[in-house]
């Protein structure tokens, strides 16, 4: 008896963490609308309806992992060998120390304006909103605020974008 409840209570442990995960994911699969964003910053609040109208590219990234900093970089110069480009580029960063991402925003050289650092339940509402929970990526949302691809490099985006 004790083993049939044990199993059964395994059973239903799994299926809530497969039905969560799943759910996750297929909140950005592409194709669908892009989760609601809402940062407040000093005197305003940034949403995505803000960008109705625009490519938006959005990335998430931490200093603490590697190919997300990186593709804030690439990103980065991207953009600036494409300056007619009407792509509209936030960045969402989620370091704990404000000092740190200052600091790699000024070392990497990155556009201060594009860069937005998160942290606390702002963090965790973003990181689960967007299924985030499992590494950092990029969306790219059309102007109606599809989600049409995800993590896309420079040919993707200049393909995207004509």
């Amino acid at each position: 008896m004790k083993k049939t409840v044990l199993i059964a209570a395994l059973l239903i442990g799994l299926i809530v963490v497969a039905v969560g995960y799943s759910d996750s994911q297929y909140r950005t699969a592409i194709g669908r609308m892009a989760p609601k964003l809402s940062i407040e910053q000093c005197d305003s609040i940034l949403t995505l309806d803000k960008f109705k109208g625009d490519y938006v590219l959005l990335n998430f990234w931490s200093s603490t992992d590697a190919p997300s900093r990186t593709a804030a970089n690439t990103y980065t110069s991207w953009l600036r060998s494409h300056p007619k480009s009407d792509l509209k580029f936030v960045s969402i960063n989620f370091d704990e120390s404000e000092g740190l991402f200052k600091e790699i925003v000024r070392n990497d050289s990155l556009e201060t304006e594009q860069q937005i650092r998160v942290d606390g339940t702002t963090a965790k509402a973003i990181i689960d909103n967007y299924g985030l929970e499992a590494g950092y990526g990029s969306l790219l949302i059309d102007p109606e605020g599809y989600i049409v691809a995800h993590n896309p490099d420079g040919a993707k985006l200049a393909a995207m974008l004509r």
